[in-house]
């Protein structure tokens, strides 16, 4: 985790994060595939770190269940986007299989008193980077659907038996049948 948060701060920041025993912060927390349980483990405004496993990221569009993206093995994320505090979207993340994640509760009274700079500087790049993620997503689906897909399922090819077909279509915001036509395309020509 500490070489995430080193990434995520910025290169004048960095030196805060060095010499910080995160062990006495850091939460490790362990599902099965399914909905993530809210009931295990505080989740308010943390810092997220994949350790193994495959999370799918859903919402609520007016009625209608999307996913906006996938987080994999050793992707930092944000646990705003599913606390309730924030969430006006029923955000939730789907399990699609057994996960390990570290957590690091950036509002904790003890985090906050022991490291007062870093954890000031984490919450600016935090905050930062959810906007910034968010835009990335749009971005990539709204430009070029069919180039982003077919590489998307270059780099994801394992997704494609953990996933159900309906979930990655929906992802990439196309039908089944383009899916499958889009896979065929993706490892014929690829």
């Amino acid at each position: 985790m500490k070489s995430k948060l080193i990434d995520l701060l910025h290169p004048d920041q960095r030196g805060l994060v060095r010499n910080v025993k995160l062990s006495r912060y850091v939460q490790t927390f362990i599902q099965q595939p399914g909905i993530f349980q809210y009931s295990a483990i505080d989740i308010h405004d943390c810092i997220c770190v994949l350790v193994r496993g495959v999370i799918g990221v859903k919402h609520d569009f007016e009625g209608r269940e999307a996913i906006t993206h996938f987080y994999q093995e050793g992707d930092l994320f944000l646990s705003t986007e599913i606390d309730n505090v924030y969430n006006k979207q029923g955000s939730y993340w789907r399990i699609y299989e057994d996960i390990e994640m570290l957590l690091l509760p950036l509002k904790s009274d003890m985090w906050q008193q022991e490291q007062p700079l870093l954890a000031s500087a984490l919450n600016v790049q935090a905050s930062l980077m959810a906007a910034f993620t968010y835009q990335k997503f749009i971005n990539n689906l709204g430009l070029d659907r069919k180039s982003y897909s077919l590489e998307w399922l270059k780099a994801n090819k394992r997704l494609l038996s953990l996933v159900p077909r309906m979930d990655i279509a929906n992802y990439l915001d196309i039908s089944k049948s383009s899916l499958k036509s889009y896979i065929k395309i993706a490892f014929n020509d690829g």
